[in-house]
């Protein structure tokens, strides 16, 4: 491909899809990727670059496996340099006489993300097989062009920019189909006037053409850069560390995560599923899990009577954040701010976007004190999570408690997050195996109604 045309050069596949398959970002890694397709989006800037600045495009790398497990599309931000490029960086590939370099890592590539967005750009495929890309401005804020673009190296899954102390663009890298629920999700709760998520300023998305069909993706949003904020995650395991409480905080994320779904329920409405069409998809869950370790046999038959408790009624659905933990969360100085409503990433996009109960988000805060627990240890760590635990189900019942049936329900939903957890820890970390495990030995050997921050959960490490 040159500066001119759409394509990807033939001697450009090979070192392309061996960066791509080395950056954290790629989902693929071990299984062999398999180059399909690259299409090119139309370039940012129309008329070309301003002054000394590299040429910048978007593009979609397609992908597929040699088993025939299905085919991944990715996004690439390009700058196409003809002189040296930023200093300390590798070019992705070469294209006639311009080196490619990754636009996200190249701070005057960055700035043209940012500049389409304010110019609100409708960049249409001109004839010449390049795909189209519209920027979408809610909300002007503090925005301006002259702010300075950093990358952000924290994150796996994405990409995100920074734009001065005012904005970060996150550039969604494995792409899917139709809408972004965080976007979605984020003009939603803006839109109801929810002061626990960051404000969206506005996102991108594009469209294009393979093989006679048109595709349809989005592809970045900017947000509200928080000021002073500190993960939830962090925040959690130093106050452990210090010998300190959490617990207001517990209640207040609690608190934070009651107007959430209050927002979604008026944004997005409710259904009812019958418990017993909810228990068997769980049920069929561990029977998959167990497959893969075999540590959950044991449980198995206290755990099926535990989702069996669903049965006895409906279920009240909405949409939800889906993947709830302290991770998710921001401390800033006006209060907690909740991130990332994509969902849990090993789902498809129709199961994350399908209505759920709130218990799911309210247990995946639950097993996230208890992993902060184990992970830090010490005399003082069950305490300190059966505190968190209780303050968090007061601050989201708002001193209620939980009402009848409430608590099997809820134990329902933190012996599926656990058993997803088993089957993540056997994969990735056997050592951390056990604190899944000493949940699901309390949450499948009771099955009547009481309150689920009383049970024990012996065997995680202390």
């Amino acid at each position: 491909m040159t500066a001119d045309s759409p394509g990807l050069p033939p001697e450009a596949v090979e070192p392309l899809m061996a960066a791509v398959n080395g950056a954290r970002w790629f989902a693929g890694k071990g299984r062999r990727p398999v180059y399909r397709s690259f299409t090119p989006l139309a370039w940012l800037d129309a008329d070309g670059p301003a002054g000394d600045r590299p040429r910048v495009r978007l593009a979609v790398l397609e992908v597929g496996y040699p088993d025939g497990s299905g085919v991944e599309h990715y996004q690439l931000a390009l700058a196409y340099r003809h002189g040296p490029g930023p200093e300390g960086l590798a070019p992705l590939f070469r294209d006639g006489a311009a080196d490619v370099y990754d636009a996200t890592q190249d701070p005057e590539a960055a700035r043209s993300l940012l500049e389409a967005l304010l110019d609100e750009r409708d960049l249409r495929d001109e004839g010449d097989g390049a795909g189209a890309v519209r920027f979408h401005l809610r909300d002007t804020g503090a925005l301006d062009r002259a702010l300075v673009p950093q990358v952000f190296r924290g994150q796996q899954s994405n990409t995100s920019v920074m734009y001065g102390d005012v904005a970060m663009i996150k550039l969604f890298r494995r792409l899917e189909l139709g809408r972004n629920l965080d976007i979605q999700v984020h003009a939603a709760l803006n839109d109801a006037g929810t002061a626990d998520v960051a404000t969206l300023f506005g996102w991108s998305e594009a469209t294009w053409t393979r093989d006679g069909e048109v595709l349809g993706a989005d592809l970045s949003m900017c947000v509200e850069k928080l000021a002073d904020a500190v993960d939830g995650w962090d925040l959690a395991l130093g106050e452990l560390r210090a010998g300190r409480a959490f617990d207001e905080h517990a209640a207040a994320l609690g608190r934070a995560l009651a107007v959430i779904h209050d927002a979604l329920r008026t944004a997005f409405g409710t259904s009812t599923q019958p418990g017993s069409a909810v228990a068997e998809v769980m049920t069929a869950r561990l029977g998959a899990a167990t497959a893969v370790a075999a540590e959950l046999e044991p449980y198995g038959p206290g755990l099926r009577d535990r989702f069996a408790t669903l049965g006895r009624g409906e279920l009240e659905v909405q949409r939800v954040h889906g993947d709830f933990h302290l991770g998710q969360t921001l401390h800033t100085p006006s209060g907690w701010k909740i991130i990332d409503f994509e969902g849990e990433p090993v789902k498809s996009l129709a199961e994350r976007v399908a209505p759920d109960s709130v218990w799911r988000d309210v247990a995946g805060m639950l097993r996230s004190f208890d992993y902060a627990a184990a992970s830090v240890g010490g005399d003082g760590s069950a305490a300190w999570r059966d505190a968190c635990r209780a303050a968090f189900l007061d601050g989201y019942t708002a001193g209620r408690g939980l009402q009848d049936g409430d608590a099997d329900r809820l134990a329902a939903y933190e012996a599926d997050k656990a058993v997803y957890e088993v089957v993540y820890e056997v994969r990735n970390r056997p050592d951390w195996v056990s604190i899944p495990l000493g949940a699901l030995a309390g949450l499948a050997h009771e099955t009547t109604e009481q309150n689920p921050h009383e049970q024990p959960h012996e065997g995680a490490p202390r």
